[in-house]
């Protein structure tokens, strides 16, 4: 099995985690979008309305990399969709940074307010072309803040649809 079809194959594992399904699986599923009806309804339902454990599986066969301090566990679902969409659309996604305290939030720079704050934004870096990637992230509903930093840091988070 080439790399490209086991990260497909692990992308959708985590997508069925991560998205709400219904008891009889995607293909029934109205609140479901019809580009995931084609999701293996057996995965479907062992996942059940567990917690995202799709991206710690990306986690562990290196297609996410998380930095020490970046926990994933508090990222809502719908990012954490992201991340898993980036993977298999861009290759390995290296994460920066997710929950920060009040403390290390201002001596990164981050704002006031910040959803870093709450766990609800992800920094991270991906080695593929920057229009590319960020075309793909203006394209997902689940994304509200988007920033792409001269660094190469791009950040997501799940306010209101917004960039600075």
């Amino acid at each position: 099995m080439s790399i490209q079809a086991s990260r497909l194959g692990v992308v959708a594992a985590a997508l069925a985690i991560l998205l709400p399904v219904s008891r009889t699986g995607a293909e029934t599923d109205p609140d479901l979008p019809s580009r995931y009806a084609n999701l293996p309804a057996a995965t479907v339902r062992e996942a059940g309305r567990q917690a995202p454990s799709g991206v710690p599986a990306l986690v562990a066969k290196g297609f996410v990399q998380l930095r020490s301090g970046a926990p994933l566990r508090c990222v809502p679902g719908g990012l954490l969709a992201v991340v898993a969409g980036l993977s298999a659309r861009f290759g390995t996604v290296s994460v920066e940074s997710t929950h920060r305290s009040r403390g290390r939030n201002g001596r990164a720079g981050g704002a006031r307010q910040s959803l870093h704050l709450a766990c609800r934004a992800v920094d991270f870096r991906v080695r593929a072309r920057a229009s590319g990637v960020m075309g793909y992230l203006r394209s997902r509903p689940e994304v509200g803040g988007l920033k792409l930093y001269r660094n190469g840091i791009i950040h997501i988070d799940d306010g209101k649809r917004r960039s600075w």
